[in-house]
């Protein structure tokens, strides 16, 4: 009986792993057809006379630097563990439930 639970949680583990590679492969195939499609709209552009490699270039310049500006005003959080909200756990307790990792010095007197 041990053998089959053990034996379907490693087939859901299994199933949720499929899933998530499902959904990663499902968004990176999203994300190449957006770019092939911009791609082909350049390209047309370009084709049709609407745009210059020095006009695209500029523009591109201008975005960089854009995004540049975005970067350096992006406000990241501080991960540090002091900044989470824990419990706070006092040494009695410690000593209630599993025993002092320090030894007592007044048991060897």
């Amino acid at each position: 009986m041990t053998q089959v639970v053990a034996q379907k949680a490693k087939v859901a583990a299994l199933e949720v792993e499929r899933d998530q590679d499902i959904r990663r492969s499902s968004r990176i195939n999203r994300r190449d057809i957006e770019q092939r499609a911009a791609n082909i709209d350049l390209l047309n552009e370009i084709k049709d006379g609407g745009l210059t490699v020095d006009a695209e270039l500029a523009r591109l310049k201008e975005m960089e630097g854009d995004c540049e500006d975005l970067v350096a005003s992006a406000v990241v959080p501080d991960c540090s563990i002091s900044e989470l909200d824990l419990p706070q756990i006092s040494e009695d307790s410690v000593d209630q439930i599993g025993g002092s990792s320090v030894p007592d010095d007044s048991a060897s007197s």
